[in-house]
């Protein structure tokens, strides 16, 4: 099962929901809310741990990343941060250090990495 909105695709495999953000110049609150809705109407009240590729994040407002470590992380029990650039790593981190979502999160550049964190939430 995969859904398409218009600044993300996501699917659910083998226990895991991959989450990846399509190109989106800047991500501000109107837009993270959108996500976050289509999110939960996707996984159906179903708590996925998930997988996040961030290749695509240019910008993340303030309030929107505020907003997404709070109400965000509803139905997540762990988030992997998959990014391969370092802009995007720094990216991750800054969202960490001051809006981590209370859940148990890492940043990983491998994606088998990333998976094998996500096994023991699911």
């Amino acid at each position: 099962m995969q859904e398409e909105s218009e600044y993300a695709t996501m699917w659910v495999s083998e226990g895991i929901l991959f989450f990846t953000f399509k190109p989106i110049a800047e991500l501000d609150l109107k837009k993270a809310e959108l996500l976050v809705a289509s999110r939960f109407k996707f996984q159906n009240n179903t708590p996925y741990p998930v997988l996040c590729n961030i290749h695509n994040l240019k910008v993340v407002s303030e309030e929107a990343a505020e907003y997404l470590g709070r109400e965000g992380a509803t139905l997540i029990p762990a988030i992997s941060v998959l990014c391969t650039l370092y802009y995007h790593r720094i990216l991750a981190e800054i969202f960490l250090k001051f809006h981590h979502p209370g859940k148990p999160t890492q940043i990983f550049n491998n994606n088998q990495q990333a998976l094998d964190f996500l096994q023991k939430y699911k």
